[in-house]
Order: C-alpha cells, then structure tokens, then sequence
C-alpha cells in the first residue's frame, strides 16, 4: 500500500487535532497509558500515520507541552479578570491556575514520566535558562510593578519546585498540603514583586 502524502494545510490540520486532544489524552491516560492508536483516534487518522508526524510517543508529549506552553497568554488573561497588567493577587490567580488541573499539563505527568522523557529527549527537555528566560519574559510583560533586581533563573526555579509539589502531591502531608503551595505562592510573589500588601 503507497504511504498517504498530506499537503501542508492537512498536515497543520491534523498535527493541531492531535497536539489539542493531548491535554485531554494525558490527563485521563498519564503518558504510560496513552497509546499512538487513543492519539490517533482522537485525530481521525491511522496509527500508522502518526509516525508521519511524531518520531515517537515522547516526542508528542514534549510537543503537546510546547503546545500548553503556547497557550500562556490566554491563561494569564484569564487571571487578569479584566484588567490591563497583572500585580500580586492576579499572579497568585496565574500560579493557582498554573497547578489546577483543569489548565496545566503538569500534574498529568509523574515523576516516572518526566524521568522518561529526560532519557528519550535530553536536549529538549534538559533545563534550558535562555529558553526558560525567554518564556518568564513573556509572562512578566503581562505583569506591572515587579522588583527592579527580579532573579529570573530564582523564579524560574521556584516556579519549578511549586509546580512539582503539585505533580508530587501524594508525597506531601495531605493535611497542609494547601497551606504549602500557599507559602510556596508568597515566595514566588515576594520575589516577582517585593513586598505587597496581604
């Protein structure tokens, strides 16, 4: 049988069904559990056509990241509720929607999954401070009144550690599970923005 040959708009077509059906996917199935055939169902292709488009698994989960990541801006609109720039309680709102699994991809993800996808894709996966600098840039154009002496790479890596509590939540103490992520918020907040008024 002759390998189907898609023209670039159905190739876009189809690559976007799949990235957008990837929350949903991982969110129900984590990545162990979600077959090529479940990816490719939701897309309306063959399993065999996937491989036109992803060279594996891995490699479509990273993408539906990406993808996620893309989709920050529309995220941090939402937590504006209506105004112009973001300043301490609609970043605390950004960061509350950033672990909520109705938004993020992360607490799809287990450690086991995170540790796999270092394996199969170092280089994209791999902690990146010009790539990750350019992304807390894009987020801190949406806020006003941050510290003059903002560490970036600081941030960046608190925002790391609140996001793996999250994805690690059954390791933590259920009990002041809430109350930690809450500290963990002001830490972040406090070196965004100094100090605000509780």
């Amino acid at each position: 049988m002759a390998k189907r040959v898609f023209t670039e708009a159905e190739r876009a077509e189809y690559r976007e069904k799949m990235l957008a059906a990837g929350f949903d996917l991982l969110k129900q199935y984590g990545m162990t559990h979600m077959s090529v055939a479940k990816i490719t169902e939701a897309a309306g292709i063959g399993v065999s056509t996937f491989y036109n488009f992803f060279p594996s698994k891995e490699a479509y989960v990273y993408d539906v990241m990406e993808y996620r990541k893309r989709m920050i801006p529309v995220f941090i609109k939402k937590a504006l509720n209506g105004k112009e720039k973001a300043g301490p309680a609609e970043t605390r709102n950004y960061l509350k929607i950033m672990i909520d699994e109705d938004y993020s991809i992360f607490p799809s993800l287990s450690p086991e999954d995170e540790k796999r996808l270092l394996e199969m894709l170092p280089e994209q996966v791999r902690p990146d401070l010009q790539k990750e600098t350019r992304t807390s840039m894009m987020f801190f154009q949406q806020m006003e009144g941050i510290r003059s002496d903002v560490n970036i790479a600081l941030v960046t890596n608190l925002i790391k550690i609140y996001v793996l509590g999250a994805e690690g939540r059954e390791l933590l103490h259920d009990a002041a599970y809430e109350e930690t992520m809450e500290r963990m918020r002001d830490v972040i907040i406090y070196e965004i923005f100094g100090r605000t008024e509780s």
